[in-house]
């Protein structure tokens, strides 16, 4: 079994999808991730996705859906988490690298300032939209808040805690993406 947490709009096949919401048919599973536990068996997953959900549950919340994470996965299952790098997103605003010649959404360019840019000159990381959706969310329905920020530091302090081993990030400008194994 694969589970696909926090689904929203983001079906992926051979997966379970859950969300607490139903998305017209993209939902396999209804469930509110702030209520334990949750309706699957002890060691029974192999892989465990969780893109952009994590930071919409409260902090106060971290440690039981992470614990729900591990309680599922088999042993050696893989945790795949994909938040916004409210780290990274802390240090373009002390190195004052927020500007609006920085787009917003990536095309083919990424997010690449302008080199003629004249109040960054060229140094820009993050538009000052995406580096407020950073630690608040799009807010494009009543569930697209933030309720927790992570850090590499963070986010490696929960997992540890709920016992998570192999914990690697992979790089991006934006987001933590970590991957790591019960």
């Amino acid at each position: 079994m694969k589970l696909n947490v926090g689904s929203a709009w983001d079906k992926i096949d051979g997966f379970t999808n859950i969300d607490g919401l139903d998305w017209d048919g993209n939902t396999d599973v209804i469930h509110d991730l702030n209520i334990t536990p949750y309706p699957f068996y002890d060691n029974n997953a192999d892989e465990i996705r969780c893109v952009e959900t994590l930071e919409h549950i409260s902090w106060r919340n971290t440690a039981k859906v992470l614990g729900e994470f591990y309680r599922i996965l088999r042993p050696d299952g893989k945790l795949f988490i994909q938040v916004p790098d409210c780290g990274k997103a802390m240090e373009y605003y002390f190195r004052k690298e927020i500007c609006t010649c920085v787009p917003h959404k990536a095309d083919k360019g990424g997010f690449v300032a302008d080199d003629d840019c004249l109040k960054c000159m060229g140094r820009g990381k993050i538009n000052p939209v995406r580096w407020m959706m950073s630690f608040n969310g799009a807010q494009k329905h009543k569930f697209d808040a933030h309720l927790n920020i992570f850090t590499k530091d963070i986010m490696t302090r929960e997992l540890v805690q709920a016992g998570f081993k192999n914990i690697e990030f992979g790089e991006d400008i934006n987001k933590l993406k970590v991957n790591c194994i019960k």
